[in-house]
């Protein structure tokens, strides 16, 4: 009897030669259990079952707060991982519980934008929130009084957003949203908002850089010199304050190099390398 490879033999039979077929011998293995267990031949849907409600499984008085349809992954995950109650873990937990509350109280809405457009809109969100605007043709800045203020509550085309002043606000990346589309705004104040970093610099410097002329990042602790790099967009620019932030050389750096590339800009707050000689 003459001996085929395997792939001859494939061939072979697809192409229909019968006569090699009774020398074939192919082993039947059962890999998959087709039988039907005793206890579940009367009640076909016993695996559906949680394991709380099958009998014979071990449970106790907690039983009762078994979820119907499996635990949460996210209480799972936490169930395995050892849980520290340490006073510090606390404190961060609730600083953390915190801010996710604050980012979600920021959330964007378009409906508020539908109604009020992006300049009424974005006052009602910062001035709500404890900062402080101005419209195009008024010198009154407009801030909340205790827990009232006085904006339109419908949409008006001749309230645009001139300047803002974030005050005690506590600003995220995540609520800039809310504050874009504002073509007439001139004058930013940013000081002593800590949440601003270089991602928030790069996301100003996108949608202010046809307007923006003032900007005072002063005591913004997070921004570096990538952050004052990403301002080389704002070509209308005239002064910005940087006070109280990192002093290190690759910012005195990026600080000269965008006076270099905006002549008419003026940076407040950063001391140069030369004028710390000459004051020696």
């Amino acid at each position: 009897m003459q001996f085929y490879s395997e792939k001859t033999m494939r061939y072979l039979i697809q192409c229909g030669h019968k006569q090699f077929l009774p020398y074939l011998k192919v082993l039947c293995t059962n890999r998959y259990c087709t039988e039907v267990k005793p206890e579940t031949k009367s009640n076909p849907t016993l695996w559906r079952k949680p394991w709380a409600h099958k009998e014979g499984e071990w449970f106790s008085m907690f039983r009762l707060f078994a979820p119907e349809k499996g635990g949460s992954l996210e209480v799972i995950r936490i169930l395995q991982n050892n849980i520290n109650f340490s006073p510090q873990a606390i404190q961060k937990w609730i600083k953390k519980t915190k801010r996710e509350a604050s980012i979600l109280d920021m959330k964007y809405i378009p409906e508020r934008h539908d109604i009020l457009g992006s300049n009424l809109a974005a006052a009602h969100f910062l001035v709500h929130r404890g900062a402080a605007i101005r419209f195009v043709g008024s010198t009154e800045w407009i801030k909340r009084q205790g827990d009232e203020y006085d904006l339109p509550n419908k949409y008006n085309p001749d309230y645009l957003v001139e300047a803002i002043d974030i005050l005690d606000m506590k600003l995220y990346y995540e609520g800039f949203q809310n504050m874009t589309n504002l073509s007439s705004l001139q004058w930013l104040s940013l000081q002593n908002c800590v949440e601003v970093d270089d991602w928030f610099l790069d996301k100003i410097s996108c949608e202010y850089q046809s307007s923006l002329e003032y900007l005072d990042i002063g005591n913004c602790v997070q921004v570096s010199h990538r952050g004052i790099s990403a301002l080389y967009r704002m070509s209308k620019l005239r002064t910005l304050k940087v006070h109280n932030i990192a002093n290190s050389q690759m910012f005195q750096l990026a600080c000269l190099m965008l006076e270099d590339i905006h002549p008419q800009l003026n940076i407040e707050g950063v001391t140069y390398l030369d004028s710390e000689n000459q004051s020696v």
